[in-house]
């Protein structure tokens, strides 16, 4: 896809509009058609459903666009998680400056080890539902969660109340992929997920440096990047259930 300098006049005006927060809309037919940003966040977007659901009735969507405000044009994690999502080509404006980006659908995946932590889409469930079907060729549900929803009883218990429904049971041993389930701080429920590896510290899916030590497990703590480590008493201590996908026997 072209960007024509009409569209880029069209998105940078809109740009400039809505300043200092960002900017969204689609190219459909060629023409850039605005929607409005239904965010609470400064540095986010996110188009209001009756906006996109107009432009679709429009036409075929060409691409997403929004802007950067006082930001280059480089895309963030989420960006990059939204192109692969929505398979559709991404425009990215840097306002005030008059730059453009557009990034492609390319199959980009985050590797399991190393990525950054974002809850509810890169957090400590979203890594097991990445390594089941990367290393396991198995597809786990996702369910909806807001952020520290393990802090009030008020709230569903994210893992115990779900584990069945993704497929998994309860098991007193230890095969490589399961899942523990743990309790990390002062918490009301229990919190966090780590995948058993076993001594086998190398993934079958990506590229990794070699790992000393057995007893591995691989996690993405809170606030964190993804990390193998050795299962040590610390976590041992922390474990409520060991669950195993019904696939995995």
């Amino acid at each position: 896809m072209k960007l024509t300098a009409k569209l880029k006049k069209a998105i940078h005006l809109h740009a400039a509009e809505v300043y200092p927060t960002e900017c969204c809309g689609v190219i459909v037919n060629n023409t850039y058609v605005r929607c409005r940003n239904t965010s609470q966040l400064k540095d986010s977007f996110e188009i209001h459903h009756v906006d996109l659901a107009n432009a679709e009735d429009q036409g075929e969507i060409q691409a997403y666009v929004h802007s950067h405000p006082d930001a280059t044009t480089r895309a963030s994690d989420l960006d990059l998680h939204q192109i692969e999502l929505h398979e559709k080509p991404w425009v990215i404006c840097a306002y005030p400056d008059l730059d453009f980006a557009i990034y492609q659908p390319c199959g980009f995946k985050f590797p399991l080890i190393g990525r950054n932590y974002h809850h509810g889409w890169q957090d400590c469930y979203s890594i097991v539902r990445d390594f089941y079907q990367r290393e396991l060729n198995i597809q786990i549900p996702n369910f909806e969660r807001s952020d520290r929803w393990w802090e009030s009883a008020d709230n569903a218990s994210l893992y115990l109340e779900n584990f069945g429904k993704a497929g998994f049971v309860e098991v007193n041993d230890l095969k490589y992929g399961d899942v523990m389930l743990c309790r990390v701080g002062r918490t009301e429920h229990v919190n966090h997920a780590v995948i058993w590896l076993g001594d086998q510290g190398a993934l079958k899916s990506e590229q990794t440096e070699a790992c000393i030590g057995s007893s591995l497990i691989l996690h993405h703590p809170y606030g964190r990047k993804s990390v193998r480590e050795i299962f040590g008493q610390q976590w041992q201590e922390r474990v409520a259930k060991v669950i195993r996908h019904v696939k995995n026997y």
